[in-house]
Parts: structure tokens; C-alpha cells; sequence
């Protein structure tokens, strides 16, 4: 029996766009991971302190409802400062993108994306060191 990719780890999606935030679970879920999904950058903050331990990585768009992605980010870090993010843009000037990877950052991945490169980046931050 071939043992799935992502052996049960948690990641949190925080997408405002309900398909996309669909889609992004199914896909995650196919490929052997546990999905929690938030959908506004409070709601993010508020599911990552309840389950703070489970989660291996978050997943979130930039622009989001109430707090952006960025601003996510920050608040996390407040809470967990190893924690792994991955930010999706429609577009990232690229001396912010240098500027939140120093910060911590763990990836960036341009809106809109393939579920193949959404899932190989998020395997990626994964596999990657603490910062």
C-alpha cells in the first residue's frame, strides 16, 4: 500500500474566495493531508491558537477580509514564532517578497496556481529547516 504524501499533517487554509478555499482542501486532502480552513485573516489567527499544536503550516492568500495575509503572518509569529507560511498572490513586488522571506516567510506562490505547484511548495515548506 503506497503511504500518502502528507501522513496526516495539518495544514490551515486561509482563503476568502469559498471555491478556491474548497478546491484547496480537496486537493490537500487527496493527497494525505489534514485540512482546518479559515476565511477571513481573524478567523486564521483564531483556528491557529486553538490548534497551534497541530498545525504544520499555513497556507493563505495575501489579501484577505478583516487582516491581510501579511498581517497574519505577524500575529502568528506573536504566537508561534517557528510557524510555517506559505502566502499566494495575485501579485508580490518583489522587494516585499525578499523583505517577508528575512522576516519568515517560508514561500510565496503566484495567484492563480496549479494544485500540482500549490502542493509541490507546500511539500517544500514542509521539508525545509526552522528559520
Amino acid at each position: 500500500m503506497q503511504k500518502l504524501e502528507g501522513s496526516g499533517q495539518t495544514i490551515l487554509v486561509v482563503e476568502d474566495d469559498v471555491p478556491l478555499s474548497r478546491l484547496v482542501r480537496k486537493v490537500l486532502e487527496e493527497k494525505g493531508y489534514r485540512v482546518l480552513t479559515a476565511h477571513d485573516g481573524i478567523e486564521a489567527v483564531n483556528v491557529y491558537s486553538r490548534h497551534k499544536g497541530e498545525v504544520a503550516l499555513v497556507f493563505s492568500d495575501m489579501v484577505l477580509p478583516k487582516l491581510g495575509g501579511w498581517t497574519v503572518f505577524l500575529k502568528l509569529r506573536e504566537i508561534s514564532p517557528t510557524v510555517r507560511m506559505v502566502l499566494a498572490s495575485g501579485y508580490l513586488d518583489p522587494k516585499a517578497k525578499v523583505e517577508m522571506v528575512r522576516a519568515g516567510a517560508r514561500d510565496f506562490i503566484a495567484k492563480p496556481y496549479e494544485p500540482d505547484e500549490m502542493v509541490r511548495v507546500i511539500r517544500a515548506a514542509l521539508q525545509g529547516g526552522d528559520r
